[in-house]
């Protein structure tokens, strides 16, 4: 036997977990922008009913400010300069914590709002802080001249310093703690404002002499003063704009760049497919003709190409594709030579072998005019040179001929020697290294056999599986 029991909320109960659900809920932003408030606030409450001098003045002097406040320089659009500093430096010095006290909650509403919750939060919170940074500076202030003094000497110019070091100082504290709840650490807060710095103590110099101007002739003295000030804004602010413009026109530019480089990524990636492409139609070109060298270039190209991390050429870089390429192309010029010579099982005769011989000429002269292939061509022409200089087609020696070149004899006699031939049995790997090392400085480069006998071993390892599977490097050259 089961009972059902209803139960009827409480609607005092109910009532208040709306209004606790309607507060904001604790975190540490929230106490901080409580804090500050609440300092505000007690800080206009004691010191308001203090105030003392004409009330006449001080309004007019707010509204100087505010006016002035109501022309910010917007720099690059993520800073505000205000000119209106050097009056709320008069303020601080003629009328002290009783009149920044009124000051402060009028700046904050220069904050832009739009109505919601959170834009009063933050006039409110700019409140409080504008509430403490004045009163800060009114302290530094009084710790060197006296507040109201009616004559000018050096603790005037001290006290003004003291105050304008200490606004600084103090904002700075209060933004930086501000924005690290967005995750903006006290070290980026202050590189991406310090350039504030000069505009500060420019207004304080400013504010300095403007209190000298009020002493002497009043409100008509600060409106005199004060003309300047604003030409200085104006100026500011069309230089501002200005370079703000060309910034906005360069970060276009620089957008546009940015799509252009992604768009000419994309042209270059499917010019390399093609280009691999057509370097795999040559070479399948080759091997559809000479059945008994087919894999042959590939296997050469592997080959050529470890040789050349041990001479360091970087793999990516232009001397590394054209080694590649060349090895991969180097018999490209036997395309021209007829099928009764190059399938010949027999010797050739002399006049044979001096149309086989062409076959690096006219290999060079299919490929040079290609831009991406003249690196490659180059090697192809001065494939059959020797170290000592009795090669063809051009009998270079020593270093004029070509790296790629003198790295592909090699790794061509090794594979060629390593491989079955119509009229002989492959020979073995050791047979091969004997007879490379054999003709080291007469038809090899000697330093060339060196990297080959360093990495001598992984060949041997490499070598039948390179035979039996036949792998496609062209991708990786």
């Amino acid at each position: 036997m089961t009972t059902n029991v209803n139960h009827q909320a409480d609607p005092a109960t109910g009532f208040w977990s709306r209004v606790r659900a309607s507060l904001p809920q604790p975190s540490a932003r929230n106490f901080y922008y409580g804090t500050v408030m609440l300092t505000g606030l007690l800080l206009f409450v004691t010191q308001a009913p203090q105030l003392s001098g004409s009330y006449l003045i001080l309004a007019a002097l707010i509204a100087t400010e505010l006016a002035l406040s109501m022309m910010p320089v917007r720099v690059y659009g993520s800073s505000t300069v205000y000119v209106s500093f050097v009056v709320t430096l008069v303020i601080i010095a003629q009328y002290g914590l009783p009149g920044v006290v009124f000051l402060a909650p009028l700046d904050a509403l220069r904050t832009p709002r739009r109505g919601t919750a959170g834009d009063f939060t933050i006039t409110a919170f700019n409140a409080g802080m504008y509430t403490i940074v004045y009163c800060a500076d009114v302290l530094a202030f009084s710790a060197f001249a006296e507040i109201g003094q009616e004559t000018m000497d050096a603790s005037l110019f001290i006290g003004i310093a003291a105050a304008t070091v200490t606004s600084v100082v103090v904002s700075a504290v209060l933004l930086a703690m501000r924005v690290s709840f967005d995750g903006v650490t006290p070290r980026e807060f202050w590189h991406k404002h310090k350039w504030l710095m000069p505009h500060f103590l420019a207004m304080g110099f400013v504010g300095a002499w403007l209190n000298v101007a009020y002493m002497d002739y009043g409100l008509i003295g600060i409106a005199a003063f004060i003309a300047p000030v604003v030409m200085l804004r104006v100026a500011m602010k069309q230089y501002v704009d200005n370079t703000a413009e060309n910034v906005e026109k360069l970060e276009k530019q620089n957008q546009s760049l940015k799509v252009a480089n992604v768009e000419i990524s994309r042209i270059s990636d499917e010019l390399r497919d093609s280009y691999d492409g057509t370097l795999e139609a040559l070479v399948n070109a080759l091997d559809a003709r000479d059945q008994e060298t087919k894999g042959h270039s590939i296997r050469v190209s592997h080959y050529m190409m470890d040789i050349a991390r041990e001479f360091g050429v970087k793999e990516g870089t232009t001397q590394w594709s054209d080694m590649a390429r060349g090895a991969l192309l180097h018999d490209v010029g036997k395309i021209g030579v007829s099928d009764g010579i190059l399938l010949k099982p027999g010797k050739l005769t002399e006049d044979e072998w001096a149309l086989m011989r062409k076959h690096p000429e006219i290999g060079y002269n299919m490929l040079h005019q290609v831009t991406f292939l003249k690196g490659a061509a180059e090697i192809i022409l001065a494939h059959h040179e020797r170290w000592d200089g009795k090669g063809y087609p051009k009998g270079l020696e020593h270093e004029e001929v070509p790296l790629g070149a003198r790295i592909f004899m090699v790794c061509d006699t090794f594979d060629s020697m390593t491989s079955d031939r119509p009229y002989r049995k492959a020979l073995t790997a050791l047979d091969s290294m004997n007879e490379i090392l054999k003709y080291s400085g007469s038809q090899f480069d000697p330093r060339v056999v060196e990297a080959f006998l360093d990495i001598y071993e992984r060949w041997v390892d490499e070598r039948e599986e390179l035979h039996a599977a036949g792998i496609d490097l062209l991708r990786a050259a």
